[in-house]
């Protein structure tokens, strides 16, 4: 098996020799990548690229790199808009990856980037409850009232992802995108059986709807007549 840290290492010091610090990230970090995997990778530059931001897919020792450049001060926002959406992205890239260029700049990045993990997401409010309970009933009716099997598995899988981030936003724990969305819900015990129904093959529309619908009444029960989004005037009751 390729060993995936020092290729990584060798990019670092190939490509951003000048790096503040770096980490590995993904399936190579966690010891599930196999040779087809490729390699995700922050980079932080010295202060001379303070504001640089971008990301670069390239090709290493055959392998594809997926490099997440930044300057301290470009990579700040990006922190921030992870934690406000509830998906850190970078913070876990940090927090679970391998520190490539070790020091006290890596060091520091862990700590702030592990004390925001532990913390989890700012808890749901109430208009950011309504919008979802509103979406997930929405696609729950579309699952039921489906007539046409090609419609109903992507209403299906569109009610799970909502299904699965709203589980997650109500017991206070960050989400994920794509295949990290199923990780977090294994990760705090997937009380509703929604990763369950993703491992079975996605396929029992009953066993979905029972989830979905569990979900909806611990929150406050299916959202759709009276619901409002934006302020209406009061003037137009």
């Amino acid at each position: 098996m390729t060993d995936f840290v020092a290729r990584a290492r060798r990019f670092v010091d190939a490509h951003y020799p000048q790096a503040l610090a770096a980490f590995l990230g993904g399936s190579a970090a966690s010891g599930d990548a196999t040779d087809s995997s490729d390699l995700d990778i922050l980079i932080v530059l010295p202060d001379t690229w303070a504001s640089a931001s971008f990301v670069e897919t390239v090709t290493f020792e055959g392998q594809l790199v997926e490099a997440f450049v930044y300057g301290r001060d470009g990579l700040l926002p990006w922190l921030k808009k992870g934690r406000d959406d509830g998906r850190p992205v970078l913070d876990r890239l940090i927090t679970s990856g391998v520190s490539l260029v070790p020091g006290e700049v890596a060091d520091g990045m862990a700590a702030g980037s592990r004390a925001v993990f532990d913390a989890g997401p700012a808890p749901i409010d109430d208009e950011q409850l309504n919008r979802r309970r509103y979406a997930l009933s929405a696609l729950v009716d579309d699952v039921a009232d489906a007539g046409d099997q090609g419609i109903r598995n992507v209403a299906s899988w569109a009610a799970w992802k909502e299904a699965a981030e709203l589980a997650l936003l109500w017991k206070g724990c960050w989400m994920g995108t794509g295949k990290w969305l199923l990780r977090e819900l294994r990760a705090h015990g997937d009380p509703f059986g929604l990763a369950a129904w993703a491992e079975r093959g996605g396929r029992d529309t009953g066993a979905l709807l029972t989830s979905c619908n569990a979900l909806l009444d611990e929150v406050g029960g299916s959202l759709q007549s009276g619901h409002v989004r934006g302020e209406k005037p009061r003037d137009l009751d």
